[in-house]
């Protein structure tokens, strides 16, 4: 059973070394790493460097975004599993090795665990915690983790990511990828005894910049997949405006909010102060990126009907 492990990249230079160091490590000799990548910094030249360790390097003649990537990444696979990464997700040594006896036994799509390696800073620390709360319960809900991996062949036949729209889909689109999967009625396996180590961002701007992608990845979803009106898309944003402002201006809701959270933080309730400021700076990136990208897709679409005319 060969594994060809997947890793979209965008401007990684920062990243991607340590995360190609781990791969090229991992314990099981039948393998590849395809390496999709559009940057326009020194991303390319740190790839061809491990060109001999079985990492390929791939050029999109254009830009799909993080969906199209993935895409020509499974199409530029040859093993029977795919392993999908992003450029700060790094496998343990075992990884495979441990992923590989689930295939085995017919399952046809693996969760896994992943934990924040960088805790130390606040930031990071937070995004941890509040990940532990989503998976503190039953999580038989969840269709997608960090270091998901899925038969190459189920892949296509769910129909990979979501291309060809106004706007590349740049958030939501991995859930909704699992669900494809699940549709088609295939196994899925959740094994959190596997683990793979996340880099999650550390500084203010990284923070800023990852929570504002997941509120311009919202509107994309409910435009282009959910099919939603953009009025309505509009309306939605709003409430959520009223929402985060009442949570907020009442204090006790985003105090509870982030008190759960410091229960899974190794400061514990010292924690409960600076969890507070990084869930108001959550907030604000996600709505700003959310309006920004409502206003993207309206400009977009209208540009698609003045050259359809």
């Amino acid at each position: 059973m060969k594994f060809s492990i997947v890793v979209p990249t965008y401007n990684e230079e920062n990243d991607i070394a340590g995360t190609l160091d781990a791969l090229v490590a991992l314990d099981y000799p039948d393998k590849e790493t395809v390496v999709v990548d559009d940057s326009t910094d020194s991303t390319p030249a740190i790839v061809g460097r491990y060109a001999a360790q079985d990492v390929r390097l791939v050029r999109p003649a254009r830009r799909e975004g993080r969906c199209g990537a993935r895409n020509l990444g499974i199409m530029e696979a040859t093993g029977d599993i795919v392993v999908i990464l992003n450029a700060d997700v790094r496998p343990r040594k075992d990884f495979l090795r441990r992923l590989a006896p689930h295939y085995e036994q017919g399952g046809d799509y693996v969760l896994v665990n992943a934990e924040v390696a960088n805790n130390d800073d606040l930031f990071a620390r937070y995004v941890d915690a509040m990940a532990a709360v989503d998976e503190s319960g039953d999580p038989s809900w969840m269709e997608w983790t960090e270091g998901f991996s899925c038969r190459r062949d189920l892949a296509i036949r769910a129909g990979m990511f979501p291309t060809g729209f106004a706007v590349p889909i740049c958030a939501g689109e991995d859930g909704f990828f699992g669900t494809n999967l699940k549709n088609l009625g295939a196994k899925k396996i959740i094994d959190f005894t596997i683990t793979v180590d996340h880099v999650a961002p550390a500084s203010f701007s990284e923070y800023w910049k990852i929570r504002k992608g997941r509120g311009r990845g919202s509107p994309q979803i409910r435009r282009f997949l959910q099919k939603w009106p953009i009025g309505t898309i509009a309306a939605w944003a709003l409430l959520r405006c009223v929402k985060t402002l009442a949570y907020a201006g009442l204090v006790v809701p985003a105090v509870y909010v982030t008190w759960r959270a410091t229960r899974h933080s190794k400061k514990g309730i010292r924690d409960l102060a600076p969890f507070l400021w990084a869930w108001l700076v959550e907030q604000a990136a996600f709505h700003v990126g959310e309006w920004e990208s409502i206003f993207e897709i309206r400009r977009a679409e209208k540009c698609l009907q003045v050259r359809r005319a």
